[in-house]
């Protein structure tokens, strides 16, 4: 199983791709989209509430019979911390192996500051996407140090796509088609999210 968290505000083309790139090159049977509801180490943009960043991953995943959506995240209300979540999925899920947790190559120096990290580190594989081949961002050596961790590096595709370039856009009356899945560009103008006109 994958594990792919994230604020998704809103999800995009280029997180579907992501994911697949990432089902396909470890043969996951499943990667489970699960939005964050508070993240511990950012402000969410776009004053929009959780529950519409939920039903916009919601459907995005339908267009994929690998994908799922889990809302445990947000049900559970709070700052959502990768730890809780993870031994949430064991037990729900039932799992025959340690999940792949997939992170930005931007989080490895930070790892170190996670809630209960060396338990997590036991519990789970991380897959860090690197961009061009390389780490980004402040990157540390602690992850090495890890008892029990299991680290994988995968080079991620270039896909020039961001969801604050898609939050901006919505807010300019610009088009945002071919940028996200046509059920969630429907439901941003169903919905008049991002304080925009879509066209």
């Amino acid at each position: 199983m994958g594990v792919f968290g994230g604020t998704f505000n809103p999800i995009h083309i280029a997180h579907l791709r992501l994911a697949e790139d990432v089902r396909e090159k470890f043969s996951l049977e499943n990667v489970i989209f699960i939005p964050t509801n508070l993240p511990p180490h950012k402000r969410v943009e776009g004053r929009i509430g959780p529950v519409h960043r939920l039903n916009m991953v919601r459907l995005a995943a339908r267009t994929n019979p690998h994908f799922k959506c889990d809302d445990i995240e947000i049900k559970r209300g709070g700052v959502s911390y990768t730890i809780d979540t993870v031994d949430y999925l064991y037990d729900k899920y039932s799992l025959d192996d340690k999940p792949y947790i997939i992170i930005g190559s931007d989080l490895v120096g930070e790892i170190g500051t996670w809630k209960e990290i060396g338990s997590l580190a036991q519990k789970v594989h991380f897959v860090v996407l690197l961009r061009n081949g390389h780490l980004v961002g402040k990157n540390g050596s602690l992850h090495r140090d890890l008892p029990g961790s299991s680290w994988h590096y995968f080079e991620k595709r270039t896909i020039d796509i961001t969801s604050s370039e898609i939050r901006e856009r919505v807010m300019q009356g610009r088009s945002i088609r071919y940028l996200v899945p046509d059920p969630v560009l429907e439901y941003i103008k169903e919905k008049g999210l991002y304080e925009g006109k879509l066209f």
